[in-house]
């Protein structure tokens, strides 16, 4: 867990400035909303998913850039996991399992709505790949580039 102050705006923790971070910038929506929009967009785009995931990159760099400058400040990249970890529980998606072996940040998905999308985890996770590389991205100043095998991402940083 990370000591010390390095959040803006008075924010004393971590878990603080993300709820912070989602109570002004983001959007919440009920979880069956997100499942049914989610399902069908993956079942229109077909040979766009690719396309799907380079928007959920460029989402995930948009978030990272607005929460380094407006809440995180210099959190550095052994602070990702819990960070991220954070992040998804306090939006709602579930739970993650997140560990940093040197360069290699891997994200297995314990328990998420997006799951109930579609069968296989590869298709539905696709997006949050993309999310997650653009976000550790922006907010670490490296380049992120990920694969996806079941329900575990390994991004390397």
């Amino acid at each position: 867990m990370h000591t010390g102050k390095f959040f803006k705006q008075g924010v004393q923790t971590m878990k603080d400035a993300v709820r912070e971070f989602i109570r002004k910038e983001g959007v919440i929506f009920p979880a069956d909303f997100v499942v049914e929009m989610y399902a069908q967009a993956l079942k229109f785009a077909g040979g766009l998913a690719g396309l799907i995931q380079s928007l959920s990159r460029k989402a995930g760099e948009k978030a990272g850039n607005i929460f380094r400058e407006n809440y995180g400040g210099d959190v550095g990249v052994d602070s990702l996991p819990e960070l991220l970890r954070i992040f998804f529980q306090e939006a709602g998606f579930g739970d993650l399992r997140i560990e940093l072996d040197g360069n290699i940040l891997r994200v297995e998905v314990l328990d998420s709505f997006l799951l109930k999308i579609d069968r296989k985890p590869e298709v539905t996770l696709k997006p949050l790949l993309g999310a997650i590389e653009g976000f550790v991205s922006s907010y670490t100043g490296r380049k992120a580039s990920g694969k996806l095998t079941g329900k575990t991402m390994e991004i390397e940083i």
